[in-house]
Order: C-alpha cells, then structure tokens, then sequence
C-alpha cells in the first residue's frame, strides 16, 4: 500500500511557519554497550569528558537548525535533566524536546510514534545515537532540497551521509555495521546497502538495468546522519514491520516493487564523523578528539561554559583545580577533569580522568577512561579499560585489558580481572536488546 501524505495528525501538529528540524534517536536499541549504558544513556557518554549530546547539539546548531526532538525509551529522565541544564546555563540556538517512548523496544517503533506525533512539518535531520561531526549539513540539506524541488523528483526521500573510511578503521565496526554500497556516480543514487557480515557481496544484476554506471564502495562508511523528507516517518507507519534502520528500511525502500521511493547519498568531502556504536568505538572517538582528528571539537574550546580545559605541551588536556604530584608521569593525549588528584609516583598516558577522580600512589593508567568521581587505590595497574562514575578499585587491583568498571561498583584489594571482564552493581533497565558487543577483536569482524 502506498503510504499516506504527510499531514496534519489528531490535532497534535502545532501550526506555524516551517522550521528545520532535526530528530536525534538516542537509543540504540541493543547490548552493545552494557553494562555502561545500565545506569548512564549512550548519548551522555563522556566524549574528552563532555556528553556526547553536545557534540550532536553542537553539529545541528551550526546546521541551522531550530527545534530538535530527542527520541528515548531509557533514561529519558536524565536526558530531559541534562537538556534543562543546558538551557539554564548554555544559550543553544534551538529548542528542545525529550520524547520519551516507554517501553519501546526498536528504531522503527521510535519513528512510527514521531509519525503519531505529527510534529515534523518538512524535510528533517535524522541523527542515530551519539554522533560527534564538523561535516557540514547544510550543504547536504540543500542538494536534497534542489533534487526533490528543483529537479521536481519527489521520490527522493532521504539523502544519506556517509564518509571515507580506511580499512584500519573498520577493525573497530561492529560487524552488521560493516556495509558495502553499490551507487550510481553520475546521480549518487544508492542501488544496493548490504552488512558484509556474511562475507560477501550479493545482489541482483536486473537492479542495474536503469543505471549506466555504478560503482560497488567499500570504502565509505555511513556517518549516522541522513536528511529526511517526512515520508520516511509515513513509511514506517505504512510497514509496522520495519524495525532496523539497515535492515529493513533501506532494504526495503530499495527492494520494493510498488514504492518508487529513491535514497541517495553524499560523501563527505571533507570532516570528521564518529558515532558511538560499541565499546571500541567508543574508545577510537575518544582518542580522534584527545588527538585533534575532530578539530575544531577539542576539549580546549570548552563547548560547555562550565569546563575550563587548556592545552599544553604533549597533547595534555587540564581543567583549573587538578593536582598532579612532582614525581607523578603524564605521558601524552591525557585529559584531566577539575578536582582530579594524582598521587605522587603514579603514570597516566592516553587515558581520559573525569571530574574529582582520585589516583593513587604507584597507579598506572593506559589507554584507559575514567569518568566522574573513580577512585583508584595505591599500586594499581590498569590497562585499556573503562571506569564509571564512582567506581572504587581497591589497592594493587589489576585490569589487564578491556575490562569495565560499571557505575558504583567496587573491586577489593588485590584483584586480579580476567582480560574482558565486565563488573556492574546494576540491572539494565531493559532487557530485551537484541545483540550483545563482547569489546574483543573477534566480535568487532
């Protein structure tokens, strides 16, 4: 059945001028970052120790955008109490909306209760989770609304942006997000999406009839970020099925033989893109920023009026009020949150210390993030792992290698974690994710 113009809803559309807006679905609807995401949301991760929410606020500010709507079936409480903090001591350029959907289980049921909602009025930014970007928008806004408006084709609904992606970069993919890409090079229309989570490229040559050349792209990997025209949220509600954005919206808009709909896409020329999608993206974008690949998203630039954070030598990042012991060790790409102490003796290198973090005397720390308020006792060793906010470790624990520390929960003294352990004191607020992200190479493909 073709799906129904969108309109005007049960009275729930405000009238008033076109605005830009922007849709941001801060679920992911899946495991892949438990136990973290038990008690703190994936969009209020500490990015350089900023919520990766004001890096995506920050990107739809310059966009030009004026009313976002922040999409949540967990934790919408904390979202909507850190969006009211923004507002009292941040001036955002744009008003903002927490819906929070309980109990909802998928992407595509999130769409279909913005559809209900009938508060999107045109064509619409759609950002998936915690993206943190410099590319520009609206460039991308304006090729789509020259293709549907000058160029008078109206079934083109979405434009999809995607980035240049090195073949190192992949390793930190989870693998259903490892997608190749067949596009037309003369329209950029997208013909064929496909995970390589099977390992190979399958499609059906009868989709290339009507294109004279295409070109099959492994090279690009979708940024998280699409602009949408409002069919896309007709279109969920039309297919009370679709559930995944990749497997089955874009399969399924590409694959119909009744809808005529087209998707297109656009390459960043130029720009930093990362989404936190798993533990080790994550971690990677955490260290893009510390490294400067994100610039001019740097933590010195302090995109939140309360942070303090300067520059010095060896790419160490420092808020006022950190302490750092004489015969301490700060090796290169750190950052130190205010409040932060370090006890004489200790080495910290590429790591990230949150706010009133405690390190003691002897600790090494590598590769690591520690958010607010961890205390860390005498002699411990920890290596390429993650902290949540009040973790306490005792003395000479040792965290060999991807091991993480959830929210409140303590290790004693002397403890020694398997390589990928996972400690948490919480229960997840919902159980029913589909998938599971084990932070090791094998699960990454």
């Amino acid at each position: 059945m073709p799906p129904k113009k969108p309109g005007k809803k049960g009275g729930d559309l405000d009238d008033g001028e076109e605005v830009l807006q922007a849709i941001i679905i801060a679920d992911s609807f899946r495991k892949r970052m438990s136990p973290i995401t038990y008690t703190t949301p994936k969009s209020l991760l500490p990015v350089a120790n900023i919520p990766a929410l004001s890096y995506t606020f920050e990107l739809l500010g310059g966009a030009g955008v004026k009313e976002v709507f922040v999409v949540c079936a967990a934790h919408s409480d904390k979202i909507a109490e850190y969006v009211t903090s923004l507002q009292s001591s941040h001036s955002l350029p744009f008003s903002v909306v927490v819906v929070d959907i309980p109990n909802c289980r998928s992407f595509g049921a999130a769409m279909r209760e913005m559809d209900s909602r009938g508060k999107i009025r045109g064509d619409f930014f759609l950002v998936h989770g915690a993206v943190i970007s410099t590319i520009g928008l609206q460039e991308v806004l304006e090729v789509h609304k020259n293709r549907r408006e000058k160029e008078k084709n109206k079934d083109a609904i979405m434009t999809m942006i995607f980035k240049s992606c090195l073949p190192k970069h992949r390793r930190a993919m989870f693998a259903e997000d490892d997608a190749s890409v067949a596009v037309d090079p003369d329209t950029k229309q997208l013909i064929h999406y496909q995970s390589m989570k099977g390992q190979s490229f399958n499609v059906d040559p009868a989709r290339f009839e009507n294109h004279h050349n295409v070109q099959i792209r492994y090279d690009i990997d979708y940024a998280d970020m699409c602009v949408c025209s409002p069919e896309v949220l007709c279109l969920f509600t039309d297919e009370f099925d679709w559930l995944d954005f990749h497997r089955d919206f874009v399969p399924g808009v590409l694959t119909s033989e009744i809808l005529s709909y087209q998707i297109y896409t656009h390459v960043a020329p130029s720009g930093y893109a990362g989404s936190v999608r798993c533990l080790h993206s994550y971690n990677f974008i955490n260290k893009d920023v510390v490294n400067r690949w994100a610039y001019p998203l740097v933590p010195e630039v302090n995109l939140l009026s309360d942070t303090s954070y300067s520059y010095s030598h060896k790419g160490v990042y420092k808020e006022r009020g950190v302490q750092l012991a004489q015969s301490c060790k700060i090796g290169n790409d750190s950052v130190f949150g205010a409040g932060t102490t370090v006890s004489e003796g200790a080495a910290v290198t590429c790591s990230m210390l949150g706010r009133g973090c405690r390190i003691g005397k002897g600790v090494s720390i590598a590769g690591s993030i520690l958010m607010d308020g961890v205390t860390v006792g005498d002699g411990c060793d920890i290596r390429n792992a993650i902290l949540c906010e009040e973790a306490v470790l005792g003395e000479n624990v040792k965290l060999p290698a991807n091991n993480v520390v959830a929210a409140g929960s303590v290790i004693a003294a002397g403890v020694e974690l398997a390589e990928g352990t996972r400690i948490t004191v919480a229960y997840p607020a919902d159980q029913s994710a589909e998938d599971d992200d084990d932070f090791s190479d094998e699960e990454d493909g």
